[in-house]
């Protein structure tokens, strides 16, 4: 069963957090044309919230796996409420790059959020429980835009007051009622024996088949989903006249979409076909609906392919980090999910950036395009990504790519000429040695 007290109000934390996000979502590319930015540098100043992110994520998974998950969400919280404060008092493009670079740094605990759930979670129903993370998510998306769209009347700077407000409230909500997470609250969490106990362990883990295959196809899925938000409204006010309201309703519709996938559908998907397949069909819906859009002849066809991507991301998204998660060791949840981050980051900072340039340099239709293109070799990988391990399986299949040594969870079997392992060995330590080292000797 999930823990539910707990990861309730994880998911309202995540929520309101995300509701300050979507908030000024919408609004950026209008705020940074009206301080004079061009093209390229709107998607510099959205991109650079993923660069902090990127950097940020992994150190708080890693602090997180040694001092637990709630000081850090806290901590995270209040630190966002600073950033959209800055947001808001913006007069010139270099503060409001700022202020994205420090909401960027702040959303880094994105990766603490998702480790608290994978305490709390097992097998198949971690998909559920990370899809609830991503539930919270798309529902901030869909209501932050929504308020974001009526405090800008106000003026572009007043959205980000009201975000900074629901963060600093949700911090002192955070204090009052967020619980340790269960492996800190019982003591059983030691980082010092993860499998990302050492530097040299956490990036073998993460670069090792099938961990690495996964991060991959994270990678490029953030990079072309990006790419095609960053230059959305700005393509959209080109060819339908489409304005900071109008784009308000359509992240609305997909934070709405996104709520119904991730809140509950996606759990009952991946019981019934498991994470590769749903990682595949996400990865095709994705390529499908970014690369219609420059192809749709009036803003009535958003209709589907709003609907359509969310649902690509409501599927594709819960499921890698599932697949993540399974792939390791209690004591290196935080750490190898703040490590996803840094793939999926990377991908936030390079699809704007290349989507930017390209629709000033190229085309105001290529970023869609080419992004499409990008799915498709990430369909390809996809495709090699191995059945992971059923939960009703009680012992782990030395084979298994998922729960088996390759995982990191287990020393290898030994061979027929092979000594037996050493059972005294940790997990960073059997990261770091053979056959012949792992041998009684």
């Amino acid at each position: 069963m999930l823990r539910r007290a707990g990861l309730s109000i994880v998911f309202a934390t995540v929520l309101v957090d995300m509701i300050g996000f979507g908030i000024v979502l919408p609004l950026l590319p209008f705020y940074a044309e009206e301080l004079g930015a061009t093209p390229f540098e709107v998607t510099l100043i959205i991109a650079s919230f993923s660069a902090m992110q990127l950097v940020a994520a992994p150190i708080w998974g890693r602090f997180s796996d040694r001092t637990g998950r709630r000081r850090l969400l806290i901590a995270g919280l209040f630190a966002s409420a600073v950033s959209y404060l800055i947001f808001a008092l913006a007069d010139s493009i270099a503060v409001l790059l700022l202020s994205r670079a420090a909401a960027g740094a702040a959303g880094g605990t994105i990766s603490v959020a998702q480790a608290y759930v994978a305490d709390s979670t097992k097998g198949e129903e971690r998909a559920h429980g990370l899809g609830l993370i991503g539930a919270a998510s798309g529902l901030g998306i869909m209501l932050g835009p929504a308020i974001g769209g009526y405090f800008s009347r106000f003026g572009f700077g007043a959205p980000g007051l009201v975000a900074a407000g629901l963060c600093a409230l949700n911090a002192a909500a955070a204090i009052a009622f967020l619980p340790e997470s269960r492996q800190f609250r019982d003591r059983v969490v030691d980082a010092a024996s993860g499998q990302a106990a050492t530097f040299r362990g956490w990036v073998r883990s993460l670069t090792r088949f099938p961990l690495g295959l996964v991060l991959a196809v994270y990678f490029l899925a953030l990079s072309c989903f990006t790419s095609m938000t960053s230059v959305l409204a700005l393509y959209l006010e080109r060819v339908f006249a489409m304005d900071a309201s109008d784009m308000g309703l359509v992240f609305t519709l997909a934070g709405a979409v996104t709520v119904v996938i991730r809140g509950g559908a996606v759990g009952r998907i991946v019981k019934t076909f498991g994470e590769p397949t749903t990682v595949r069909a996400g990865c095709v819906l994705l390529a499908v609906s970014v690369g219609a859009i420059p192809f749709i002849t009036n803003e009535w066809w958003l209709a589907l392919l709003v609907p359509l991507w969310a649902s690509a991301t409501g599927i594709l998204f819960p499921s890698l980090s599932a697949l993540i998660s399974r792939a390791t060791d209690e004591h290196s949840q935080g750490s190898i999910l703040g490590g996803s981050q840094l793939a999926g980051g990377t991908g936030r900072v390079v699809g704007p950036l290349w989507a930017g340039a390209l629709f000033q340099s190229y085309s105001i239709a290529s970023p869609f395009l080419v992004g499409s293109a990008v799915m498709l070799v990430a369909i390809g990988l996809a495709f090699r990504i191995p059945a992971a391990v059923r939960p009703a399986s009680a012992a782990l299949d030395p084979g298994d790519r998922w729960s088996g040594p390759a995982a990191g969870h287990e020393p290898a079997p030994p061979g027929p000429h092979e000594p037996e392992p050493s059972v005294a060995a940790t997990g960073a330590e059997r990261d770091g040695l053979d056959a012949a080292e792992s041998g009684s000797r």
